[in-house]
């Protein structure tokens, strides 16, 4: 995560390697829109260089920079309760960031946020801009965050350093880790699933489809580790899938109904 994360401060965030940071660079900007500069904290977990937070009794606002692909700072907003979390927003400009930042220190409630940003939504894959959904997907899955249905680590990792499998929505459920084509319901599953077979090893599982009921599931290599799974996984991509598609599965299906 950290090594990731220091590479985000070169080329894409130059005031972040400017200021020395994340928490520096909101500071300054803060004070350029004359706003006052409040404190902000580490978040656990990440490098204090690309993520800080701030604090209001329970409530908190994070910010990360953590994508290293494109400029990108991600906004996560909670309630009181610190649940359920009640926005989340994707922007390149830093200038947004401190203007939400400042009206949510001053009292504005979340569902104000939300009507005068519409970039703010009330999940965080909604919040990702178009063309980022998988990419957010993954990145939530790979930083371990609260925020979506997590699967187990290692098989995340493993799956992920396929190239030819990031373009899938990773869909855990039930221990199962799922490569999905479509983002939303209705979901199409194309690609092998890696299921667990106990004492840390794993099934790789061509499984049943409602698309394609005539094909029954059946086992394609059995106890293997994350890293063997998924280089079964990948090797048995149909040609043509992917990549996965930001809404519900669009096109029919011959016999479906």
């Amino acid at each position: 995560m950290i090594e990731r994360s220091r590479e985000a401060l070169s080329g894409l965030y130059p005031e972040l390697a400017a200021s020395g940071g994340l928490r520096e660079a909101l500071a300054g900007e803060a004070v350029r829109r004359g706003h006052e500069a409040g404190p902000m904290d580490p978040v656990e977990g990440y490098d204090p260089a690309v993520a800080a937070c701030s604090t209001r009794g329970e409530a908190r606002f994070a910010v990360f920079a953590t994508n290293i692909e494109e400029r990108e700072f991600r906004i996560e907003i909670s309630a009181e309760s610190r649940w359920p979390w009640g926005a989340f927003g994707s922007t390149d400009d830093l200038a947004v960031v401190n203007a939400v930042l400042h009206a949510w220190r001053d009292g504005a409630p979340i569902d104000q946020l939300r009507r005068e940003w519409t970039l703010l939504a009330a999940n965080p894959l909604d919040a990702a801009p178009p063309g980022r959904v998988v990419s957010t997907a993954w990145r939530l899955t790979l930083e371990r965050s609260p925020l979506i249905r997590l699967g187990d680590a290692e098989v995340a990792e493993a799956l992920y350093a396929q190239p030819t499998l990031r373009v899938f929505f990773p869909f855990p459920s039930h221990g199962q880790f799922s490569l999905l084509s479509s983002a939303k319901d209705p979901f199409y599953e194309e690609v092998p699933r890696v299921v667990p077979s106990g004492d840390d090893l794993w099934n790789v599982v061509l499984h049943w489809s409602r698309w394609s009921p005539e094909v029954p599931s059946r086992v394609l290599g059995s106890r293997l580790s994350a890293r063997e799974a998924a280089a079964l996984v990948a090797a048995n991509v149909p040609a043509g899938s992917g990549p996965a598609v930001e809404g519900g599965w669009p096109h029919p299906v011959p016999g479906h109904r």
